[in-house]
């Protein structure tokens, strides 16, 4: 899977910009401020329909009413044009000029692998950080994940305002809690399924790609922290009626469930250090990448942003190897690529971003 050209159309700090991207690396270079990031933004919102950092409507260029990102995609020896808009009426979503009724029959046509610096919080953050990262990546390559999570999160929000509707009355009714119960423990136990078995298959991948990167011997793994555990979760939902209606809210379930990421005996977020941190994550992705593979038979795309803070040289180059003998279309957005080898930089396209304008530096080596 490969970008060959995309056009930024008020997105941002870019009022008219289209730039053809390499089909392996691609470095894109400038001081902060001058819109790398908001380049990298513009082509995950186009993969995953949203912003990961803002509200839709704020990536709009100040003064202007709409935004679009256009992108021929080169996916199993095809091209497939996407195309998303976003305005104060919503945003649009299109394959091939077509309109999809449903994002969910959108997302999944472009896949992206991203490293951004807001995932630095995932081994000491939020348990909420850590799920809507996997989350994300699910909703990528299963379709049936993301209907039932959606599916879900809509009975949640329904069983969540009867739950402050049974509590602010004189007379506890539990009939209809009782049927959205049962609904919520259907789709529950469908995604917690599918978390058991990502885990199971994601570790034997990022054990790898640790030791690649890191070339220790400490085991990289991630456990799954499910809130429901070794139990019927309808029974168990229901056996909480008492704390859910004090609350006013749905206090167990999969959108309560976390993870822990351990190297060794010991758990990240009590021990690693924050270069162990930033590799854990790129292990991750790295994972991710390979899983995305393994099921499509085509690579994602890796977004790699302010990558190489807190990598040492030798680290930065094992990284860049690795995507290239992978064959991954790349872009890396950094202040400065001097630590990086020449056979390398020979082989890569280079971009440099002044004020919210690219231009090509040089050509790849081929």
């Amino acid at each position: 899977m490969k970008i060959k050209k995309i056009t930024l159309t008020n997105f941002r700090n870019y009022q008219k910009q289209t730039i053809e991207l390499g089909s392996g690396i691609n470095f894109i270079i400038g001081a902060n401020g001058e819109g790398k990031t908001n380049f990298l933004e513009a082509i995950y919102f186009l993969a995953l329909a949203k912003s990961y950092k803002v509200n839709d409507i704020d990536t709009l260029k100040y003064g202007e009413d709409f935004a679009k990102i256009q992108a021929s995609i080169e996916t199993n020896d095809r091209l497939v044009e996407l195309t998303m808009i976003v305005s104060e009426m919503g945003k649009k979503a299109l394959i091939n000029q077509q309109e999809m009724k449903r994002l969910s029959e959108y997302i999944g046509k472009l896949n992206v692998v991203s490293f951004l610096p807001e995932d630095m919080n995932l081994v000491k953050g939020s348990p909420r950080e850590r799920r809507y990262f996997i989350d994300l990546f699910l909703g990528q390559i299963d379709k049936n994940y993301l209907n039932n999570l959606t599916k879900y999160k809509y009975i949640l929000r329904q069983r969540n305002e009867l739950l402050k509707k049974i509590a602010e009355a004189e007379k506890k009714d539990e009939v209809l809690l009782d049927v959205l119960t049962e609904q919520l423990a259907e789709s529950a136990y469908l995604i917690m399924e599918r978390r058991v078995q990502f885990i199971q298959e994601i570790n034997e991948l990022a054990k790898k790609m640790y030791y690649k990167l890191s070339e220790k011997e400490e085991l990289f793994e991630i456990q799954y922290q499910p809130s429901i555990q070794g139990e019927k979760i309808n029974s168990f939902l229901k056996s909480k009626y008492k704390t859910d209606i004090y609350s006013k809210m749905t206090n167990f379930g999969p959108h309560r469930d976390d993870y822990d990421f351990s190297l060794g005996e010991y758990l990240a977020k009590n021990h690693a250090s924050q270069g162990e941190q930033r590799m854990i994550v790129l292990a991750l992705n790295m994972a991710l990448g390979e899983m995305v593979f393994l099921l499509k038979k085509e690579r994602p795309i890796f977004l790699l942003d302010d990558v190489f803070s807190e990598l040492d040289a030798k680290r930065q180059n094992k990284l860049i190897d690795y995507l290239l003998q992978s064959n991954e279309q790349t872009i890396i957005t950094t202040t400065s690529i001097n630590e990086i080898k020449e056979n390398i930089l020979k082989q890569a396209k280079i971009f440099k971003v002044t004020q919210g304008y690219i231009k090509e530096e040089r050509q790849n080596g081929k």
